[in-house]
């Protein structure tokens, strides 16, 4: 799942899609949010949010409809192959897993965090129980898994205020890791989170045009379907680390791999800090603010 949601897409294009008076309402659509997601705390806010999640793809829909077109064309040119299969691929690069497992608190005091176009940090192991102390959960698709019940996955930001995460769904052999299954829609197996230390404003632009930004960049992103796909991290001649993306069978995705991407093992989270405020100073133009906490680097 993690290369189907990072796909290029024009902040400032999406948000030309959405209404300039956009803004929670409260009469025939009605709240079809998944109620059980509501926790203790400003529950009326949450109510607002949810329903604006529910009324504006409706608000939107053949703006987005006709989008999504040309995101879906652009999707399937990523996953052209870009050259013959590489008989020794599997053994590329790390085994991720086994590396993170050498350092200091094992597996599960470990992740990858990607700082690019759209900021990820990825679990292979369990991930911490209090990781989202500070998140309201939004909207679960019908097949996602909950981080504390699964067994890795990742956590991408799609707007200043918001993420979503991904439960692991694949296999590794060598040192690649390929999906289990091809993915109808990739938002059935995402859940949305949104920053509670930020709070919900109606009549602030500010407000409104995060939540919008999230709710087009999901339901856009969120309807792609993809291919089983595989990938390796592999560190190149100046010690970075990168991704590289291929099929099944072993022929190189170039087109899906961002040269821009920075790599980095980290121990010490904080989602808000290690992907909205990166993702907040990429779509303004600026580098992504801070550096990650340093891990030793492995042996190759």
């Amino acid at each position: 799942m993690r290369k189907i949601f990072p796909v290029s897409l024009s902040v400032a294009a999406v948000l030309a899609l959405a209404p300039a008076n956009a803004s929670p309402v409260s009469d025939s659509a009605g709240n079809h949010a998944d109620e059980e997601m509501v926790e203790e705390g400003p529950v009326s806010e949450l109510l607002l949010i949810m329903e604006l999640w529910q009324t504006l793809p409706l608000e939107m829909a053949e703006e987005l409809q006709e989008y999504r077109a040309s995101l879906d064309a652009e999707f399937a040119a990523k996953l052209v192959p870009t050259g013959a299969a590489e008989p020794e691929w599997k053994t590329k690069g790390i085994d991720l897993p086994g590396y993170l497992e050498s350092l200091p608190g094992g597996i599960d005091d470990n992740a990858l965090l990607t700082v690019g176009e759209v900021p990820m940090l990825r679990f292979f192991g369990k991930i911490p129980a209090d990781i989202l102390a500070d998140w309201e959960p939004i909207l679960a698709g019908s097949k996602a898994i909950g981080p504390t019940e699964a067994t890795g996955g990742d956590f991408l930001a799609i707007s200043p205020n918001h993420i979503i995460f991904v439960a692991d769904d694949e296999i590794q052999t060598g040192n690649a890791r390929c999906m289990k299954t091809a993915v109808e829609r990739a938002a059935d197996h995402a859940i949305v989170y949104r920053y509670s230390g930020v709070p919900f404003d109606p009549d602030s632009d500010a407000s409104l045009g995060a939540e919008a930004e999230a709710i087009v960049l999901h339901a856009l992103i969120g309807g792609l379907r993809s291919p089983i796909l595989c990938s390796i991290v592999e560190r190149d001649q100046r010690g970075q680390y990168k991704h590289l993306s291929y099929t099944p069978a072993g022929r190189p995705l170039a087109h899906m791999d961002d040269p821009n991407d920075h790599l980095e093992f980290i121990s010490s989270v904080d989602l808000y800090q290690l992907l909205n405020v990166s993702y907040s100073s990429e779509t303004a133009g600026d580098e992504p603010s801070g550096s990650a906490e340093e891990a030793t680097e492995p042996s190759l």
